[in-house]
C-alpha cells in the first residue's frame, strides 16, 4: 500500500522540479526540504532527496552548497546503517548533518499517521 507519507513526498519532489526548472530557486528548497523530511527514514528516498538537492545546487552553482550535498550523499549510507538520522533535519548545508530540527506540524501529522499505520 502507498502510504499518505510517501504520496506527500512524491508531490513535494514535483512542486520542487516545478520550481527548479521555473528557477524559483527558494521555492525549489523549500520543497526539497520538506521532501527530505518525509522521505529521510526510507534509503532509497532519503538518497533521492539530496541527489535533487545536489543538482539545485550545481543549478545555482552553489558550491558550497553542492559540497555539503556531497557529503550528506557520502554519509546518507552511514546515517541509516548506524540509525543516526536526525529527526526533522531539512537536509540542506544551512543546517549541520547530525542537527535535528523540530518537523512543521503538517508533517509530523503525516508521519505520526503513517508510524501508526506500520503497527
Amino acid at each position: 500500500m502507498y502510504s499518505d507519507t510517501i504520496r506527500a513526498f512524491h508531490a513535494e519532489i514535483k512542486q520542487a522540479m516545478t520550481a527548479r526548472r521555473r528557477q524559483q530557486w527558494q521555492e525549489a528548497w523549500f520543497h526539497l526540504e520538506r521532501a527530505h523530511i518525509l522521505g529521510q527514514q526510507d534509503f532509497i528516498l532519503h538518497m533521492h532527496t539530496h541527489w535533487q538537492m545536489l543538482k539545485l545546487a550545481a543549478d545555482q552553482i552553489n558550491w558550497l552548497e553542492v559540497r555539503g550535498q556531497l557529503l550528506r550523499l557520502i554519509l546518507t549510507p552511514v546515517g541509516h546503517l548506524t540509525g543516526r538520522l536526525p529527526l526533522g533535519n531539512p537536509g540542506s548545508s544551512r543546517y549541520s548533518v547530525l542537527e535535528s530540527v523540530p518537523v512543521p506540524d503538517d508533517l509530523q501529522a503525516l508521519l505520526e499517521k503513517s508510524e501508526q499505520d506500520q503497527r
